[in-house]
């Protein structure tokens, strides 16, 4: 079996944590199984002697990885991270045996009016025809029968390394990150527009002055909305209260979450900017570490987050209802301590990766199974 997605570590993102976690477990369930991805530094280390990278540059990378696809047997199941451009490249190379990762915003159309048409058609055409597509919500379920309506799809919901993710020393994680005394909100995505850091920072500026002394706002990730973020945390007076973080590479991450007291991630659905959440694999891995989660109803959050169990969900862009949680954060810490007490257990309970392999195997063998 091949993984083919050319977002794989040390590149960042959700669908490359995706992509080796799944790559993780399928090794573990005694899968023969090689990586197709692009060349990084360091890549080889990261996936050993089983790793196939091609040259990163476009296109070369897709002629590339059609060439060495083409050598493969047409039989081979091919698992493809995106539709575009692995699923399509897996496709014209004739690899009949194709299971589609579907992540959310890939899935709608292109910004330049002029190449919908021809786009649609093409989506279409490599859903359709592939062997399954693996939704990650119930969300991304609905949008894949949309553009493809005769695609075969299932809803697998996303998982998280909950030994990885853990509950730690609180006190002690904040002291390594000299955030200690403070109550801590963190945020970790990349930075964009649709992500709502905006929204998290209107809704401290709704704090009253000592409330937002004991507070500090936590950044972590990259960017292009960085600038103009930064700029309104000044215009807000909210200097003092934001630290950035930038980069935080993934062995790091659980110490962020660990040190915070919740996670804020208010992202709406953008069309237009073909921007969405299709699920937020970062709810579940705060959740694991002990840490209740504030989300928004958009995309495929809901999946990901259960109001009420080690959460809570809003409106897109409702800032007065996220200061609402965050007044009470400052007054009433017990209750957050206890929200991430049931947050973790509802991860235990419902999204380990054994429980996704174990559903992501069987919806495989039921595909493959279902074409001989």
């Amino acid at each position: 079996m091949i993984l083919f997605s050319y977002e794989y570590p040390p590149c960042s993102g959700g669908i490359a944590r995706l992509c080796v976690e799944i790559s993780t477990a399928l090794k573990k369930d005694k899968r023969d199984l090689r990586i197709l991805t692009q060349q990084y530094d360091g890549a080889y280390l990261a996936a050993g002697p089983a790793l196939i990278a091609v040259p990163a540059e476009r296109p070369w990378r897709e002629w590339a990885a059609f060439k060495w696809l083409r050598k493969q047997s047409s039989d081979m199941p091919v698992i493809c991270g995106l539709w575009y451009p692995e699923g399509l490249v897996t496709l014209l190379s004739g690899i009949k045996q194709r299971i589609i990762l579907a992540h959310g915003a890939e899935l709608f159309p292109p910004v330049q009016t002029w190449r919908r048409p021809f786009w649609a058609i093409l989506q279409r055409w490599v859903l359709e025809s592939a062997r399954l597509v693996v939704a990650n919500s119930e969300y991304t379920r609905k949008l894949v029968l949309t553009v493809a309506p005769r695609a075969r799809v299932e809803t697998i919901v996303l998982a998280v390394d909950h030994e990885r993710f853990s509950p730690g020393n609180r006190a002690a994680a904040k002291q390594r990150l000299g955030l200690e005394g403070k109550r801590v909100v963190c945020t970790v995505s990349r930075v964009h527009q649709y992500k709502g850091h905006d929204v998290v920072l209107r809704a401290i500026s709704q704090l009253s002055a000592d409330e937002r002394a004991s507070l500090i706002y936590v950044v972590a990730g990259t960017g292009p909305y960085e600038k103009e973020l930064k700029t309104l945390a000044v215009q807000l007076g909210l200097g003092p209260v934001v630290r950035w973080y930038g980069f935080v590479p993934e062995e790091d991450l659980s110490l962020v979450y660990r040190a915070s007291d919740l996670f804020a991630l208010c992202t709406q659905e953008l069309t237009s900017q073909r921007s969405v959440e299709g699920f937020g694999l970062v709810f579940l891995e705060a959740q694991a570490c002990g840490t209740p989660a504030v989300g928004t109803r958009s995309g495929g959050i809901g999946d990901a987050l259960e109001d009420g169990d080690g959460g809570w969900l809003v409106d897109p862009n409702d800032s007065e209802a996220l200061a609402v949680i965050l007044r009470e954060l400052v007054h009433a810490p017990e209750k957050f301590r206890a929200a991430g007490q049931r947050a973790r257990e509802r991860v235990v309970r419902e999204f380990t990766w054994d429980q996704y392999v174990s559903r992501f195997s069987e919806a495989i063998d039921r595909a493959l199974v279902r074409h001989e």
